[in-house]
């Protein structure tokens, strides 16, 4: 596989790193998350698992026409698709994800990992920083 380069890393996107780390893309990462990531991911693979969910995110977007491949999703992680298959399936047993279908066209669900991230971070009050 290819890696694409972008055109446009808007000028905030940009302030935060460089252009150069940013010409294949980016991908959100929500501040809850950064906050309470020791807690949703430990232990010797837990940078696997973030690989794994990032990339799972980084392919969602509205009116998608098609689900990713585990070869695509494993290639953007960077991991073995075995590799990333079994981190899928050991965050399935965790209930963070639930993934569907032939490793073509696979649908990966984050709701588990979503409501994990929601609890741990509900009691954190409104409080500015």
């Amino acid at each position: 596989m290819e890696r694409r380069k972008i055109d446009y890393v808007p000028p905030v996107v940009a302030a935060k790193w460089s252009e150069g780390v940013l010409d294949e893309g980016f991908v959100p990462f929500p501040k809850r998350l950064l906050r309470c990531l020791g807690k949703v991911f430990d232990g010797p693979r837990a940078v696997d698992d973030i690989r794994v969910v990032m990339a799972i995110v980084d392919y969602r977007r509205p009116n998608l026409s098609r689900p990713p491949s585990y070869e695509f999703l494993a290639f953007t992680a960077g991991m073995t698709i075995e590799s990333f298959k079994e981190r899928v399936k050991a965050m399935e047993n965790r209930g963070l994800l639930h993934a569907m279908g032939p490793d073509e066209v696979v649908n990966i669900e984050i709701n588990g990992l979503i409501g994990r991230v929601l609890d741990l971070t509900a009691d954190e009050g409104n409080g500015v920083f």
